[in-house]
């Protein structure tokens, strides 16, 4: 295909997806001529075969010196697995496991670092215990979704285990995309593991009373600010003169701000007070915007489900911003996630608030990973101290592991995953340097080993429990994707200048628009079941709940 095909496309896809979500009849011509352009349908055979032995020929099982802690918790996971104990979800899912000894499971993950887990350790391990292969296939983020969506309507079977975003479970659930776990769970797991799960991340796979996947990825956004600028004694004493207040971690938005502001003041330009990624599409526009518009007492729809945007929570989130890219370091606006953490990581950034590898990447850790080189050596290792973002933090994105409805082998496809997010198994797979999966269970929190990966580890982890009681889940329901892009679209024409209201008059008439397109009724269900979640709200976080997990 050209371009100009390759457009069309693009733009009918997305119409076959949304009708997808609607429920009404899509065209399997159309799906197949995708998986042609592709080449992942299975029916493409001679192609998908081929690279499933390219993938297969990848995977080669790596462990870490076995005096390390990593290297310690991987063979923790291999005794788990192979000597119990005999209740527990690894030893078990082995067991049962052996029987499908040579089948190949074919596995969507994002493409790039996180891959790397099933192909270099998960899945060769995997392998090693049971006989059965994995095949990783790598997709983009938004292919992770269509690309699900096209293949269940073409009948492919080609995927067994899915990647997926916790957002995309109702639409995938109501489309019988994914399956449910239930009977599954009933049978092979220990029920104490799901109590491990912090009670945030616990409800993620959960919709309309079933379970629908294993969450897998605690993606909470948190505070990470050099302790020797916030602790040097002329700085205390100059904030403490200037504003009589102890200069310490931000609680609200406003101090946030003014704290960025005193720091660039007094140390531009070898060190500017704050940084963001705000470059569109990066997409930190949409998750800052979105947890601090709630936590300014934002809601996201009305009764009618009309959009909640043009408030004055949107307002003030949206002039709280502007502030803080006014005191941050110059392109602040022009920055995404990695050029941010370079700017940390080499000490020119006093704060920033962003996803759990910043503070393995701060101390060095992730990279002892080659896979990981393109990020700098860490200059401000040992001086990197934890907060909680101000108000409520954001849960940005995570993943679920949900079992296709499609696969040929359902049943191994569910002991990989129950295996794959087991306690033991999980824990390492969270340590790996590079893989990019984030401590989400109770168990990865407490973790001695963990605790011992860098010098400051232990309260890494309690600032990744303490912002998960607090913490606020993206909108789960159908056109999440395009509610977001409105939100990074908004953003992006207030850094350049456009009128705050106007601008959220804009977004709002955006996201009725995609109301209207998926069915005010339907979402308006989708909406109501979300709300049910703890995090939904900052009104009813996991703290707000009675649900704190204390370490």
């Amino acid at each position: 295909m050209n371009d100009h095909e390759k457009r069309d496309f693009q733009a009918g896809l997305e119409a076959e997806v949304d009708a997808f979500m609607r429920g009404e009849t899509t065209r399997r011509t159309f799906i197949t001529r995708f998986g042609q352009m592709t080449g992942m349908l299975a029916a493409s055979g001679p192609i998908l075969g081929m690279m499933t032995d390219w993938a297969l020929a990848q995977q080669k099982l790596e462990l870490a010196d076995a005096g390390s802690p990593l290297g310690q918790a991987q063979a923790a996971a291999m005794k788990a697995s192979m000597e119990g104990p005999a209740d527990g979800s690894a030893f078990r899912a082995v067991e049962a496991a052996k029987v499908h000894s040579g089948v190949t499971l074919n596995m969507t993950y994002e493409a790039g670092l996180q891959a790397l887990d099933p192909r270099n350790f998960s899945g060769p391990m995997w392998e090693q215990l049971t006989g059965m292969k994995s095949n990783v296939v790598e997709l983009s983020n938004p292919d992770q979704y269509s690309k699900a969506v096209a293949e269940h309507i073409a009948g492919s079977g080609a995927y067994d285990v899915l990647d997926i975003s916790p957002a995309w479970t109702p639409s995938l659930a109501d489309g019988g995309v994914i399956a449910p776990l239930d009977d599954y769970i009933a049978k092979y797991m220990n029920l104490a593991d799901l109590e491990d799960y912090h009670p945030l991340y616990k409800a993620l796979p959960t919709y309309k009373g079933k379970v629908w996947g294993f969450f897998d990825d605690g993606d909470m956004f948190a505070l990470y600010y050099r302790k020797d600028i916030f602790e040097d004694p002329k700085m205390v004493e100059a904030y403490q003169a200037k504003f009589n207040a102890k200069l310490a971690p931000p609680k609200t938005w406003e101090e946030y701000a003014q704290i960025a502001q005193f720091i660039t003041d007094q140390m531009a330009p070898n060190v500017y007070g704050a940084g963001h990624f705000r470059k569109a599409g990066s997409p930190g526009n949409q998750f800052d915007f979105l947890q601090q518009y709630r936590a300014n007492g934002g809601k996201l729809f009305g009764d009618d489900m009309k959009a909640g945007l043009v408030s004055d929570a949107g307002v003030k989130t949206l002039q709280n911003m502007i502030a803080a890219n006014a005191a941050s370091i110059p392109g602040n606006n022009e920055l995404d996630a990695v050029s941010l953490w370079a700017a940390f990581l080499t000490g020119k950034v006093a704060m920033i608030y962003s996803w759990p590898p910043s503070g393995r990447m701060a101390a060095n850790y992730s990279q002892s990973a080659t896979a990981i080189n393109f990020i700098p050596q860490s200059q401000i290792a040992g001086k990197v101290g934890y907060a909680v973002v101000p108000g409520n933090p954001e849960h940005a994105t995570g993943y679920n592991k949900a079992l296709s409805a499609d696969s040929a082998n359902p049943e191994a496809a569910y002991l990989f995953m129950q295996w794959v997010c087991s306690p033991p198994v999980s824990l390492a797979r969270c340590m790996l340097p590079y893989a990019l999966r984030d401590p989400y269970r109770i168990s990865h929190f407490k973790s001695e080993l963990y605790g011992a990966l860098f010098p400051s580890a232990k309260e890494y982890l309690s600032n990744l429990n303490n912002s998960a009681n607090v913490g606020l889940l993206d909108p789960i329901m159908p056109g999440a994707q395009d509610y977001f892009l409105s939100i990074d679209r908004m953003c992006t024409a207030v850094w350049a200048g456009a009128d705050p209201k106007a601008s959220l008059e804009t977004a709002a008439a955006e996201w009725n628009e995609t109301t209207d397109r998926l069915g005010v009724d339907s979402q308006k269900a989708f909406y109501t079941e979300f709300l049910k979640l703890p995090g939904a709200t900052a009104d009813n976080t996991v703290e707000k709940l009675g649900m704190a997990v204390t370490l």
